[in-house]
């Protein structure tokens, strides 16, 4: 009986900080060896704790925003094109020159004088190259847009993952503290040969798992922290000195608006987003430029005026030009054609974004209530099950009604669920970044 209530200690022990992490407070009944204390039992991790103003994740992302080369690169391109449609809005420039005929006539200097030319724009070409400017111009501002959606899934999806990466840590260094006394325990036990030496070596031998897994569980960790470092442009420890946000409230998948998406999830918010508008103004774009090209038919008008002195009759000679191109042979039907042309291919573009966006949408919200479902099903239903398997366990095995593994498949069940749970709350955060980023897809 004195053995069996030993190893019901150290797997009661190794159990304790599985539903301490969970907010519940557990304290195992000690017999027969007082040295093992409740106290013991490690606190609850300290990651996840509310915070009062915008979360850690708001902050990052709003830090990465400000300063991330992809943006910086989107923004120049807006400035860029801002560029383009106000050079092609001037007007031409005139000319003014000298010019000089018939010298050497009777020994003179012919007639000598200055000259001044300008090409007037015809048709509206200018109005029409404003527009066409304009909506290029939103176009990269919609690109810009949708860089900082892409940014913002990025620094989100990193965050939650490290967020899930301290959680296991946490939970397995924990675990692992536990197993250690364990192990002191039975190596007591052993010693004093109220056990066998078998038992010593399974408490060992999970244990050394448990170290695997820990090692396995902290070079991750180090892993996120340095994928989230490289997106905000600073150094791994800024990263590992970031507090992590709570998880997300869970929420039933068919309320009527999540707290987290702060909109209705049956809604269709994508109709708004940025990619759709890029399209949009691609189409705009091509619309303008088909104007523009119908208009190129019409020549643009060169006039010259020049005013000349004769020195052989001593009189003032004055010279008028006005003329524009015939369209006998170009009547820019190529260039109408391909404008035509780009009308469709942008028309076809804009209706595959929208039929795309609704697909990633539908896949999303798919993915957020799966998720969603599956917080909700292992907290309120599994881990019950689980705590309550341990515990019959644990009872039963302190009564010498069930051998060591079986109590040690019911520890190891426990431990499956908790590390299920936080897989499940990392994959509902995610999902919840993808919808509020407007299900944009990251591209390195």
């Amino acid at each position: 009986m004195a053995r069996r209530a030993a190893l019901a200690i150290a797997c009661t022990l190794a159990s304790a900080p599985m539903g301490a992490a969970q907010g519940q407070e557990t304290r195992p009944t000690v017999r027969r060896l007082p040295s093992v204390k409740a106290e013991s039992v490690p606190a609850p991790p300290s990651i996840g704790e509310a915070t009062s103003g915008p979360s850690q994740l708001d902050r990052l992302t709003e830090f990465a925003i400000m300063q991330h080369p992809e943006l910086a690169g989107a923004r120049a391109r807006v400035s860029q094109e801002a560029g383009l449609r106000f050079q092609a809005t001037r007007k031409p420039n005139p000319w003014l020159g000298y010019s000089a005929t018939e010298i050497g006539n009777e020994g003179r200097g012919g007639q000598q004088g200055l000259f001044v030319a300008q090409e007037w724009v015809t048709a509206g070409k200018l109005g029409l190259a404003d527009q066409v400017g304009h909506w290029k111009t939103r176009a990269a501002q919609e690109r810009a847009e949708v860089a900082r959606l892409r940014v913002g899934l990025r620094v989100g999806t990193q965050y939650w993952s490290l967020v899930a990466a301290r959680h296991r840590v946490e939970l397995l260094r924990q675990l692992e503290g536990l197993l250690e006394d364990a192990v002191r325990i039975n190596r007591s036990l052993q010693e004093a040969a109220e056990i066998e030496r078998g038992t010593l070596l399974q408490a060992q031998l999970e244990k050394g798992q448990i170290t695997a897994a820990l090692r396995q569980a902290q070079a991750g960790l180090r892993a996120r922290s340095a994928a989230l470092a490289a997106t905000l442009g600073t150094d791994v420890a800024f990263v590992e000195g970031v507090p992590s946000d709570p998880w997300p409230e869970p929420s039933l998948p068919d309320d009527s608006e999540s707290p987290q998406l702060g909109f209705r999830i049956d809604d269709q918010p994508y109709a708004t987003s940025p990619e759709l508008m890029v399209a949009q103004a691609v189409l705009e774009t091509a619309r303008w430029d088909l104007r523009l090209a119908e208009t190129q038919v019409v020549s643009n008008v060169d006039s010259y005026a020049a005013v000349q002195r004769d020195l052989v009759t001593d009189h003032t000679i004055v010279s008028v030009q006005v003329g524009m191109a015939l369209p006998l042979h170009d009547r820019k039907s190529g260039l109408i054609r391909a404008a035509r042309a780009e009308i469709a291919r942008a028309e076809a573009d804009y209706a595959r974004t929208y039929r795309h966006l609704q697909s990633r949408w539908a896949d999303a919200v798919g993915e957020y209530r799966a998720a969603w479902e599956l917080v909700l099903e292992i907290e309120q239903q599994l881990l019950r099950l689980a705590e309550e398997r341990l515990e019959l366990a644990r009872r039963a095995h302190g009564q010498g009604e069930l051998e060591y593994l079986e109590l040690l498949t019911a520890q190891r069940s426990f431990l499956a669920i908790r590390q299920a749970a936080i897989d499940a709350r990392q994959q509902a955060a995610i999902a919840s970044v993808r919808l509020t980023q407007l299900v944009v897809e990251d591209q390195p």
